[in-house]
């Protein structure tokens, strides 16, 4: 029973709203739709009651269907902005003077009324601009403007004829502006919400870039060392291994110089691809650490995964030559020890680096307490 009603509540929903992706154009056509329908109900109400005249009434009716034409063209055709002017001059210049004038004025609920359609105005006319002052003016100006034409022309307004009469409109005339709140607030929610989940979204983009390296999209080196730390106790408190490899491309000043900055950043770009190609298949982790410098992450690791990964690295890149030759880099590594904080750890991958810089260039070194030499690439 209760899916039953859901679906027939998301049925009259969709044919209200549309697919109107905007929750502010989904209050809007929500408005006008309940305005069209609070027209023709207080028409036929108040000739039932004799609150009005039936020349009123078909005054209400033919507003009614005014105000359904507009939802029409909101809903079907896309003309949200100028019916929501349209309607809103309507309502402020046209609709609420005669309602004030037809239905009791003061003591009627016209002023409940003009609170709503100022609360949907303020909420759909933009913030700026020569409509925006109209509406506002029209909102300030024209409560005030009738209670003096009251004041002065008391006979100009109809009254109740009984003190029964007076209680039902205004008890109903609530009712509706209860339902027509709801709308609105209900609008405005599913704005604040929806406003919310676009900035968080934006927040978690804007933390996910400052965590990357803008030439090359790998984590940059405040992430990576972040990564690392919390990796490193991971691994202790699992009692498993990690490595840690440090890579250097060879005469990377050199290349600049020669072939310019433009064929610099393509290297580099083309040696983090290769990086993160390879990593991918180990589960590793890559970042830029320097300019020409990265770094990787293996868990869990050993010294053959340390060598088949720098040999899978090498094949990648002589896979993809540049116009100038192969990448030519030379790295470093080494195992996480039992204790010892980061800054060891990559102190020890660096001098493993250095070893292989110092061998030659175009190799890989291992950390000196793995007992390896410096094996060419």
């Amino acid at each position: 029973m209760v899916t039953t009603w859901r679906r027939i509540q998301a049925a009259c929903w969709r044919l209200v709203a549309g697919e109107a992706l905007s929750p502010l154009q989904r209050m809007h056509l929500a408005f006008l739709f309940v305005a069209a329908l609070t027209a023709a109900i207080s028409g036929v109400f108040n000739v039932i009651v004799g609150l009005s005249s039936p020349t009123y009434a078909l005054v209400l009716e033919g507003i009614a269907l005014a105000v359904l034409w507009m939802w029409y063209r909101s809903r079907w055709h896309g003309d949200v902005v100028r019916m929501a002017w349209w309607f809103c001059l309507l309502a402020i210049f046209g609709i609420m003077p005669l309602n004030w004038l037809f239905n009791q004025g003061m003591s009627g609920p016209t002023s409940m009324f003009f609170l709503m359609g100022a609360a949907y105005a303020l909420g759909v006319i933009p913030s700026c601009g020569f409509r925006r002052w109209v509406v506002l003016a029209g909102i300030v100006g024209m409560p005030p403007l009738m209670i003096l034409l009251e004041y002065h022309h008391p006979g100009w307004v109809t009254d109740y004829p009984d003190r029964f009469s007076r209680a039902l409109d205004l008890g109903v005339s609530y009712l509706m502006n209860v339902a027509i709140l709801l709308i609105l607030v209900s609008g405005h929610l599913k704005r604040v919400r929806r406003e919310q989940r676009v900035s968080r979204r934006y927040a978690e983009r804007l933390r996910e870039l400052a965590r990357r390296d803008s030439l090359t999209g790998l984590l940059n080196h405040a992430a990576f060392h972040e990564r690392v730390a919390i990796r490193q106790g991971e691994c202790r408190h699992e009692g498993t291994s990690a490595a840690l490899l440090t890579y250097d491309l060879d005469h990377f000043k050199w290349l600049n110089d020669t072939h310019g900055h433009p064929y610099g950043d393509t290297v580099i770009v083309r040696f983090a691809d290769c990086l993160n190609d390879v990593a991918r298949d180990f589960g590793a982790v890559v970042g830029r650490c320097g300019g020409e410098e990265f770094s990787v992450l293996i868990a869990p690791a050993t010294p053959a995964e340390m060598l088949a990964f720098d040999t899978r690295l090498r094949e990648t890149c002589r896979a993809r030559p540049l116009a100038h030759g192969d990448i030519r880099f030379s790295g470093g590594g080494a195992l996480l020890e039992t204790d010892g904080p980061v800054s060891r750890w990559f102190e020890r991958a660096d001098r493993s680096l250095y070893a292989a810089k110092s061998a030659g260039r175009q190799r890989f070194s291992m950390d000196d307490s793995l007992d390896n030499e410096c094996l060419p690439g």
